[in-house]
């Protein structure tokens, strides 16, 4: 057994980085691009500037076995950290913890010297697509979703993209699917005619064709929308029909998908349930929680996703850049975005698109009951930040996601396993990784410090491990 070569270190009030060559450092400046940021319809534009490397390679692929030692790691099943001498990963999977008995011969060594391991986070709700940071450029938002593993988030579920960004997407990952997360995609979420959504009908034929042709380009699942949007604009959106939705959900399940409806507003959330609706996936801002709604999520076997982060970006779209800033100690995003984000440039645009918006820091705390409800009577609540939403920064804002659901009353541990666990059985991926295990897939999160004790743990992520491929957060 060899030692792995590490990088040179630097220790800094934000963690441990490798320090950058003058060539390496020249290298990365040529492909860093200034990104327009918006949302259309746009009444002011703001521009961001990201550190985007489109030409760099961006892995570090030592070996093809490798021997992780002295580290805790997160046990999904009792939620604590479980002390180990060493774990060895080879194919890109958990091959033995603590074994003795399992040899590795030339396997390089990486020693945590008393560090945590936590299964990759999983964000079940990014929009790479429409509507998202670099919107302009598709090699750019390729590059914005390799960028995910800076976070430790080894998977993703994108309920909102359009077909030019999903085929360069699936077309970068095939070539090297270590390199990004895991992708699951809803591709674009159907809404009525003048409604919300990204595919438009008015028809119950047409809602089936759009189904088809979603199926027909990858979906996993099916995403529709059902909010008239009453609670941030004044002139409520046309809705599907109540026929209409049922009928919709009715083929996809026969189509063997799964349907994860857009609604935020209570009632509209029992409708959807009663039609057949397989998950809840914005969240429930507008009224309240009751047995009824628990009754319906149980009855369906529900999932519910609250994007806390989302509303709280609408809801004070300075202070939410703060927080998520908080998560980006190497400033993989440059600090001109946040900066934008903070702007009252970034306020007024809320108001322009939504004249309601301003009262959303109002509701705010019926969403956080709604979402502790639904917690406490067992229903499956998933995790995921709506990144791509104005002022939900990539990566940055899971963390604050974890840590707004902390903030209501859950553990970190719970988060913890909400953002891995859990999503990952959400997706069907649990017999593939989700869990630190023996025989599952070497997506890992390699800390300095014990999340378990505080999500602020996450800024001490030292390496971000796909699929047995390492990936040092300096190297971005």
């Amino acid at each position: 057994m060899r030692a792995h070569t590490l990088p040179n270190y630097s220790s800094s009030s934000t963690g441990f980085f490798p320090v950058r060559s003058g060539t390496q450092a020249a290298n990365d400046a040529r492909g860093f691009n200034c990104i327009l940021s918006g949302y259309r319809p746009l009444i002011v534009a703001f521009v961001a500037c990201f550190g985007v490397s489109l030409f760099g390679t961006g892995t570090q692929a030592q070996s093809d076995a490798m021997v992780i030692t002295n580290f805790s790691y997160f046990d999904s099943y009792s939620r604590t950290m479980a002390n180990a001498r060493n774990m060895v990963i080879e194919n890109g999977k958990i091959a033995a913890i603590d074994d003795d008995t399992y040899g590795c011969a030339g396997c390089q060594t990486i020693d945590l010297v008393g560090g945590f391991v936590i299964p990759g986070l999983v964000d079940l709700h990014q929009s790479l697509g429409s509507g998202g940071f670099a919107r302009e450029n598709t090699n750019a938002r390729v590059s914005l979703f390799h960028r995910n593993l800076y976070w430790g988030i080894t998977a993703v579920f994108n309920p909102s993209i359009n077909s030019e960004t999903r085929l360069a997407l699936r077309k970068a990952i095939s070539k090297n699917p270590p390199r990004y997360p895991r992708f699951q995609t809803a591709g674009q979420t159907i809404g009525p005619k003048g409604g919300w959504g990204d595919l438009k009908t008015a028809t119950v034929g047409g809602l089936k064709a759009a189904i088809d042709a979603q199926i027909s380009a990858g979906a996993t699942v099916i995403r529709i929308s059902y909010d008239d949007k009453a609670w941030l604009t004044t002139r409520p959106l046309p809705m599907f029909s109540e026929a209409a939705l049922s009928a919709a959900i009715n083929y996809a399940h026969q189509r063997e998908r799964r349907v994860f409806v857009h609604a935020s507003q209570v009632a509209h959330a029992k409708k959807a349930l009663r039609a057949g609706a397989d998950g809840i996936v914005s969240g429930l801002i507008y009224g309240k929680v009751d047995n009824e709604l628990i009754s319906l999520m149980k009855n369906r076997r529900a999932i519910y996703i609250a994007t806390l982060s989302a509303y709280a970006a609408i809801a004070d779209n300075g202070a939410s850049a703060k927080r998520q800033m908080a998560y980006d100690p190497g400033r993989m995003n440059k600090t001109g975005l946040y900066e934008s984000l903070q702007s009252p440039i970034m306020k007024q645009n809320w108001r322009d698109w939504w004249p309601l918006s301003h009262l959303v820091s109002r509701q705010l705390a019926r969403l956080e009951s709604n979402t502790k409800a639904l917690v406490s009577a067992g229903i499956t609540v998933g995790m995921g930040s709506d990144a791509g939403t104005p002022g939900v920064v990539f990566g940055a804002a899971l963390i604050d996601e974890m840590q707004r659901h902390v903030d209501m009353g859950l553990r970190p541990s719970d988060a913890i396993h909400m953002a891995t666990t859990t999503n990952a059985r959400i997706l069907y991926m649990n017999q593939i990784s989700g869990s630190v295990e023996v025989g599952k897939a070497a997506d890992l999160v390699l800390l300095s410090e014990d999340p378990t004790q505080s999500i602020g743990a996450m800024k001490s992520v030292q390496y971000t491990v796909r699929a047995g491929r390492v990936y040092s957060r300096g190297e971005f």
